[in-house]
């Protein structure tokens, strides 16, 4: 069951990227998870969800929350129910992170960690802070050294998009969300062709997030520290300049989730004292 908990993982640390430096945007999103693939060896043979996330600009940075929870049948077996919250804090200066995740399986925690990590032109650190389990007195602290050169989710988002504004085909980075217990990844982005603006009217989907230039996009995750020729998963989505993901799709090994916007909301900018002029 690890493999699905990794699902989870993954859905959690999709953290809606957000375009330029002074056009943030905040908002909600849900989305619908269904299965659209399953092994004929393995796997589950149904599964259902949703994925609710929100992005949230602050006068010092973004806060991010999202919550998982997707149902698995797999034939004669027991069907499981997997959940997942997920939340972190970056600063503005792409400097400072904090994250913290639980996962429950059927309703008992199956993990459960929080975290925080800096970096500067040397590289940095992530320091996790994982909970005493079930039958052990203490927890335990696990420090991670990042390489030079790592980004955090919306510093990546901005390079990426930076990226495809101007025509790249691939971007390649080391990222650290903290959705993922084992530390950095290195995403590798294909970059499809541009889509021009516009997008049909739906109920429930604030037009003005889907109103601008998007690309189809795909990401191979590996483990930075394992040695591997085949990613973790593999995620596609189309991405909007405003930062939205419309839809994705995740590949994982024996099945594949697919996942439609059901409701979109944009939320209010914060209002933050003026920086002083020097």
């Amino acid at each position: 069951m690890r493999r699905h908990f990794l699902c989870l993982a993954v859905l959690s640390g999709i953290h809606a990227p957000q375009a330029w430096a002074g056009d943030l945007l905040s908002y909600e999103a849900v989305y619908e998870l269904r299965l659209t693939h399953a092994s004929s060896s393995g796997g589950p043979r149904a599964a259902t969800g949703l994925f609710e996330t929100r992005f949230a600009e602050t006068c010092a940075g973004w806060d991010s929350k999202t919550h998982t929870i997707l149902n698995l049948a797999f034939g004669e077996g027991p069907s499981v129910t997997n959940e997942r919250f997920f939340s972190s804090s970056e600063a503005k200066t792409g400097r400072d992170y904090k994250f913290a995740a639980l996962t429950l399986k059927n309703g008992k925690r199956v993990e459960a960690y929080s975290g925080v990590a800096d970096l500067g032109k040397r590289g940095g650190h992530a320091r996790y802070e994982v909970p005493a389990g079930e039958g052990q007195k203490t927890g335990k602290l696990v420090t991670i050294k990042l390489p030079p050169g790592t980004l955090f989710p919306a510093a990546h988002a901005q390079a990426l998009l930076s990226s495809a504004e101007q025509g790249g085909p691939l971007f390649r980075q080391v990222v650290l969300n903290g959705s993922s217990s084992v530390g950095p990844r290195v995403m590798s982005t294909a970059i499809g062709p541009r889509r021009a603006p516009g997008h049909p009217e739906e109920a429930g989907i604030d037009q003005m997030l889907l109103g601008t230039t998007s690309w189809r996009m795909s990401s191979a995750y590996f483990n930075l520290f394992e040695r591997r020729d085949m990613p973790n998963t593999e995620v596609s989505l189309q991405l909007y300049k405003s930062g939205v993901t419309e839809s994705f799709e995740q590949t994982f090994g024996d099945f594949v989730v697919s996942a439609k916007l059901q409701r979109l909301r944009r939320l209010d900018t914060p209002s933050c004292p003026a920086k002083p002029t020097s």
